[in-house]
């Protein structure tokens, strides 16, 4: 061990308790792990609260392909979380390539089962719900295993069902040959309760202004989510074990959010319940993608110029280099972003994260070395910032940014129209 991070060894221990199961948005794989997690806040010392949500979830009954004609037999596919059902029977129909939706190569006429390159956006999307019959998405890599995956509940809702499985990536290369194949996917959906958890430690001199620090502690559907993000949440339990005996100026408060991989829903409910305070919000650090050894520490800052400035000296000056980049990330924060609170996302940088999404993200992948460096960073940022008499950066959301936020939610998450 490096000895940067007093905690290091303790959030690697954490991670693997907390990617010993799956835990899907509302499931008792997350419940298990949510109280987990609160029985170690309380240990030392915090006081714990829990913030209830609903939730559209998804159960997949049913997902195959089967290749007609010529008769191969069946390809091996995950479902497309939300994005439709075909039925017990199936739907049968010509297999087109179409890219990603490309308007140029979609077949005219309807019936057909489309195969595509990568997942299309929203508006590709809705074209397509009204013409395909079905929808086969080939993996990214040929040594990417099958994505957990979903689309918005809204789309479903408000263009109707187009049915979609993944494939891996040489599978896929097959089907190019194919002319005819029956896909059937059977998926029910319902209203799940689901729980933030919150902790604080409340600041001696300006207890009213918050610094965040968040993880999500959900998975997708079905996989363990060690890197993504049992990690993550680790490493905030480690940053509150950090502080705990530490007095602050600002209050710093931690936060797992749930339903993340469904499209940010516990932090979207978590902001709009503390919306009137969050002008008091001077920061938010989210940990999201942690825990694999082999890699790069990595930031994207959103918020202002000077946000960014003070990250980069922050990590030269501890020595720590990291790649630092201005954007949105598609992660808890944009939440924050779209309420005009900046925030420092930590992420790791790693070959490993080639499995992120599929059963590969596993808790062998974890490694205490891997929670030395961003630890060590997270923690001196935490504390430099709720500990200043001034803030060393402006807390402010540039309008270039807030245009980007507003992009995030309407186009590539996609839940606002």
């Amino acid at each position: 061990m490096l000895g940067l991070f007093s905690e290091a060894a303790y959030a690697y221990e954490v991670a693997r308790r907390l990617a010993s199961h799956p835990r899907f948005t509302g499931s008792e794989g997350e419940r298990t792990a949510r109280e987990l997690a609160a029985a170690e806040l309380r240990s030392m010392g915090y006081e714990v609260s829990f913030e209830p949500f609903t939730v559209k979830v998804f159960e997949v009954l049913a997902a195959s392909l089967e290749v007609v004609d010529p008769p191969a037999g069946f390809v091996p596919c995950s479902a497309v979380g939300f994005s439709g059902e075909t039925g017990e029977d199936g739907v049968e129909g010509e297999l087109a390539y179409i890219e990603r939706g490309d308007a140029a190569v979609v077949p005219a006429g309807s019936g057909w089962i489309g195969l595509a390159s990568a997942r299309p956006e929203k508006d590709r999307w809705r074209k397509l719900a009204g013409k395909a019959a079905g929808l086969v998405i080939a993996e990214s890599s040929p040594v990417r295993g099958l994505s957990r995956v979903d689309v918005p509940y809204e789309w479903r809702e408000r263009y109707g069902s187009l049915p979609a499985v993944y494939v891996k990536y040489r599978d896929a290369l097959s089907l190019l040959d194919a002319r005819r194949v029956r896909l059937t996917l059977l998926q029910e959906y319902r209203d799940a309760e689901a729980r933030n958890l919150i902790a604080e430690k409340r600041g001696w001199k300006y207890p009213e202004e918050v610094v965040y620090v968040v993880a999500h502690l959900d998975s997708v559907y079905g996989v363990q989510g060690a890197l993504d993000n049992a990690a993550g949440s680790a490493l905030v339990l480690a940053l509150a074990k950090a502080l705990r005996g530490v007095e602050c100026k600002r209050t710093v408060r931690f936060a797992l959010f749930s339903g993340e991989e469904l499209g940010l829903r516990g932090s979207q409910a978590h902001v709009e319940r503390v919306k009137d305070a969050l002008r008091n919000a001077v920061l938010v650090v989210n940990l999201d993608v942690h825990g694999a050894a082999f890699g790069s520490t990595s930031i994207i800052v959103t918020g202002s110029k000077s946000l960014r400035h003070y990250a980069e000296s922050l990590a030269r000056r501890l020595g720590v280099k990291v790649d630092v980049s201005e954007d949105v990330m598609s992660s808890d924060s944009a939440s924050f972003a779209r309420h005009e609170v900046p925030s420092v996302n930590i992420y790791r940088s790693s070959g490993a994260g080639y499995g992120i999404h599929t059963v590969e993200d596993s808790p062998d992948l974890l490694h205490p070395l891997a929670f030395e460096l961003p630890g060590f960073l997270a923690l001196e940022l935490v504390r430099e910032v709720a500990d200043a008499e001034e803030l060393p950066f402006e807390r402010e959301i540039p309008e270039e940014v807030k245009r980007k936020v507003d992009e995030y939610f309407r186009k590539r998450l996609g839940i606002l129209e």
